[in-house]
């Protein structure tokens, strides 16, 4: 009766054995898999520095592009004030280059007229005696010539080959205007005056009057 006993207690134990070895692998999966983060961690702190993977730096990419900007900006700056100064330069060489030169102040060709220049003077008359004025050619009381002041008639060394010598001037005076021919010149005469024979004063001026204001341009 004791070796029964002792078979039936082997064999109610034995279920109890399984469900200890069930729960046992159950709970050695559990601890498997809550300690293999724990392992995975330690290994990777294990793992040489200066073998592990280098992590990537943002700010370093953010300050280059910050910096490569204000480089860029800077250089825009300069290069603008460069063309700026080229466009200056250039605008002022072509303000120079269009600047007018000084007409040279050349007498007028014959019969010519210097631009629509006006003079004002005094006019006045002389008796031409029939003689020969100072451009070399004879002289009449009823021909339309005159002499011209003396600054603007400028004499030379010969004043027969003079340019003013033939050049015709029309004179306005109180009565009106007469075109007349230079022939001869006035040495008293002051610049704008002219000397008129007694048939071209007659038309601009009564005889009595002796000496009048005009106005001269050539024609």
């Amino acid at each position: 009766m004791a070796g029964l006993a002792t078979i039936s207690t082997v064999t109610e134990t034995a279920p109890l054995r399984r469900d200890l070895t069930t729960a046992a692998t159950l709970n050695d999966d559990s601890l498997s898999l809550a300690v293999e983060p724990s392992i995975g961690s330690f290994m990777d702190s294990t793992i040489p520095f200066d073998k592990r993977a280098p992590r990537k730096k943002k700010s370093s990419k953010k300050s280059s592009k910050k910096k490569s900007s204000k480089k860029y900006k800077k250089s825009s700056k300069k290069s603008s004030k460069k063309s700026s100064k080229k466009s200056s330069k250039k605008s002022s060489k072509k303000s120079s280059s269009k600047k007018k030169k000084p007409s040279s102040s050349k007498s007028p060709s014959k019969g010519g007229s210097s631009g629509g220049a006006s003079f004002t003077g005094e006019g006045t008359f002389y008796n031409t005696l029939n003689g020969y004025g100072s451009c070399g050619s004879k002289l009449s009381d009823n021909d339309f010539v005159a002499a011209l002041n003396a600054p603007q008639m400028g004499n030379g060394a010969n004043p027969n080959v003079n340019p003013m010598c033939g050049k015709s001037i029309l004179v306005t005076g109180p009565k009106g205007t007469v075109r007349v021919r230079i022939a001869d010149t006035c040495p008293p005469c002051k610049k704008g005056d002219v000397d008129l024979t007694p048939a071209a004063f007659g038309k601009i001026a009564d005889f009595k009057q002796g000496r009048v204001q005009i106005k001269w341009t050539w024609a």
